[in-house]
């Protein structure tokens, strides 16, 4: 054994730090057994950082070549004894918190290196989990007396974001947790079961205890008589009250990979364990700090999958759906200029989803096709109870907060001293329109209620003559306004001269763009490459020229869509195309679609290649991807 430590002690003065530690011992004698490895490695009270990684180099030496042996009783209680020192030594320490926050965060300029004692420490870690990851070839996770504490060791390094996770540490602990829970299950015990809510009552729970929320009872339900609190609660500032924060750092980890570990089929035990799931997450949403805002957010999705996926109905039993919503609606507030860009993208992209999440969780959803139906008038009364719920919630999230974000990041109204509609937050606005489109097509039919809100927004969008700077905002107006028109096709005519503006004047803006990247192009291949600035090289992209046509036939899918819809409107189309409009002094004129369109061509003919394309069934995918 001095011989192996000698090795291993030499092999740590150039070892590299940033890479995973593969110590081999050629020609050096093992140990016979695990029972003298594990009392060469438990006698060594020393816990110095080097003592403690020469005596890993030499367990991972002595496992690796383990082999095919005969394993004896005395051999189980030495590799149970090695997993408690394993466990012991192998969690991340509170030394991470500071550093953790940034790790999470979407700004990536605040991120900061790490110091040579967390490298130090990361080197020590990932080297244990991969002894750990070799003794369960020989113990298996599910025979080890300890299987909880190693489970929560493992489970700490299934996040590449965490700063104490390597590339192989991560690779390892997902391999090793996954064949476990696959035996598990293969096996249909309730070991798995028990496993898990051992973790989340005594690893995870007390963590959380000391962050209360009064919205919610000691049993995980809404809490019906809250209590009224302060304006502002100091305790928040306390670290003592968030050790899963501060101190133990790897436990949302930890919960994390325990709430991925539910499928549909588990509706039961999500049911069981619910009481010592919302907690937590309620904390995390709650917390001041966007990356764990966002955190939290992200759980609530992944854990409301399995439920809604098995037709659970908890949320409905327990009434904890509006204390979700109530806790990710003030997460949609989120904006600038108070919070930065890449924070607010980063906690709406998790919070929006995780809000349709808990609506669609709550109200099943519910579809007009009759056969879908119970015969039953109690049955037919709660779905249209459930529907008009769901339409209610949905239509706040449109008007409170998709709209009203919009406006608040945008001059999208001209004025007389800004004629043009300004974007100084392209990005967000992309991804608000992107929720719009999706809303849209929850709403349906009911989107026809809110036009006069949605159709100018989209048309200023989509008018601006700045737009092609950043394309991806004009690729979400246009599939946003198709989406209107899908869904509010029986009163789209009233709106078709806002929206064929929007669509012909982006179509222009565009051309030009092509136009002015041809010019460039032509010019520059006269030119010495010396010359060509950067800035002209990265505009004239490949990428740009694609998202441009890409733009292109998205704009004559929607300009197609809104002539079929406008020649098809239910209660007034005739045989010759023309429906009945009144005009502003009362009285009915026949409209022609395919004349006005034409006028339209007349004016500009650049405009034939948008509204007057022959489509067939095979540019479908091209025109509506």
């Amino acid at each position: 054994m001095d011989a192996l430590r000698s090795a291993a002690r030499e092999y740590l003065k150039n070892a590299d730090r940033e890479k995973s530690p593969e110590f081999n011992p050629d020609g050096l004698a093992l140990p016979e057994g695990l029972d003298v490895l594990s009392r060469d490695v438990l006698d060594r009270s020393s816990t110095s950082h080097r003592e403690l990684c020469e005596s890993l180099l030499v367990a991972q030496a002595s496992l690796r070549a383990w082999g095919s042996r005969p394993f004896s009783e005395t051999d189980r209680k030495a590799a149970n004894d090695l997993y408690g020192w394993l466990v012991r030594i192998s969690l991340p320490s509170p030394e991470f918190a500071d550093v953790l926050e940034v790790a999470y965060s979407a700004d990536e300029e605040k991120h900061k290196p790490l110091t040579d004692s967390l490298r130090e420490s990361r080197f020590q870690l990932s080297l244990a989990v991969s002894v750990i990851c070799s003794l369960s070839t020989i113990l298996p996770l599910e025979e080890a007396s300890n299987v909880v504490d190693v489970v929560v060791t493992l489970a700490s390094f299934t996040s590449e974001k965490d700063p104490w996770t390597t590339e192989q540490s991560y690779r390892q602990a997902l391999e090793a947790l996954g064949a476990y829970v696959s035996k598990m299950r293969s096996d249909d015990t309730s070991s798995l079961w028990s496993t898990l809510e051992e973790i989340l009552k005594s690893r995870i729970k007390p963590l959380f205890a000391k962050t209360k929320n009064p919205a919610i009872t000691s049993t995980g339900r809404k809490n019906l008589h809250p209590m009224p609190g302060t304006r502002f609660d100091y305790s928040m500032l306390d670290p003592e009250t968030k050790p899963w924060k501060y101190r133990d750092v790897y436990c949302t980890t930890v919960f994390t990979w325990a709430l991925s570990t539910y499928q549909p089929s588990d509706t039961v035990h999500v049911e069981s364990h619910f009481p010592l799931i919302v907690p937590p997450i309620l904390s995390l949403i709650d917390d001041e700090n966007i990356s764990f805002k966002t955190r939290g957010c992200n759980l609530l999705f992944t854990l409301l999958v399995p439920l809604r996926e098995g037709k659970s109905d908890i949320l409905r039993r327990t009434n904890l759906s509006s204390v979700f919503e109530d806790a990710i609606t003030p997460c949609l507030l989120s904006l600038p200029t108070i919070t930065p860009e890449d924070e607010s993208l980063q906690l709406l992209g998790a919070a929006y989803p995780a809000l349709l999440s808990v609506l669609k969780t709550r109200y099943p959803r519910t579809d007009s096709d009759p056969s879908s139906r119970s015969s039953s008038s109690t049955k037919g009364k709660s779905h249209e109870d459930d529907r008009t719920a769901y339409i209610r919630s949905i239509t706040q999230i449109l008007r409170i907060s998709i709209i009203s974000s919009f406006h608040h990041i945008s001059s999208n109204t001209p004025t007389a001293s800004s004629p043009i509609a300004s974007f100084p937050y392209p990005r967000l606005s992309t991804f608000l329109l992107q929720q719009l489109s999706i809303i849209c097509d929850e709403l349906r039919i009911h989107v026809t209620k809110y036009l006069q809100d949605i159709i100018p927004l989209l048309y200023s969008t989509l008018t601006n003559p700045f737009g092609t700077a950043h394309i991806p905002l004009l690729l979400a107006a246009t599939t946003a306004t198709r989406s209107v028109i899908l869904n509010a096709h029986p009163r789209i005519w009233r709106w078709r001269g806002e929206i064929l503006g929007g669509l012909c004047t982006c179509w222009l803006h565009v051309l030009d763009e092509e136009k002015e990247i041809a010019e460039r192009t032509e010019k520059d291949r006269t030119r010495p490459i010396a010359d060509i600035s950067p800035l002209s090289r990265k505009t004239d992209s490949d990428s740009t020229v694609s998202q441009l046509a890409r733009l292109k036939n998205q704009l004559r899918g929607c300009a197609y869509l809104l002539k079929v819809v406008l020649i098809s409107v239910s209660e007034q189309v005739n045989v010759d195309g023309k429906f009945q409009e009144e005009n502003s002094l009362g009285l009915t004129e026949d409209i022609d679609v395919e004349k006005e369109f034409g006028e339209l061509v007349t004016a500009d003919e650049s405009l034939k290649d948008l509204l007057f394309v022959d489509i067939s069934p095979s540019d479908v995918d091209d025109l509506f991807r």
